[in-house]
């Protein structure tokens, strides 16, 4: 996640479509083609690593619940 900027998986999926509607098309440059797989595979990864945040933050509220006090 670039930039130290609020990740938004949502923004993050939308962009991912629009590079696959951009990959389908035939109008593509080998260097567009590059830049697009590059950006989407950064976007992926990042999609990744805040669901495996999310899955933690998750398990560890329930965790925490199921502590006696």
């Amino acid at each position: 996640m670039k930039n130290n900027k609020v990740f938004s998986y949502d923004k993050a999926m939308q962009r991912i479509e629009q590079i696959v509607e951009q990959l389908e098309g035939d109008d593509k440059s080998i260097d567009e083609l590059a830049d697009l797989v590059k950006e989407a595979s950064s976007l992926v990864k990042d999609c990744k690593k805040k669901l495996k945040d999310t899955e933690g933050e998750i398990s560890k509220a329930f965790e925490d619940e199921d502590k006696p006090e």
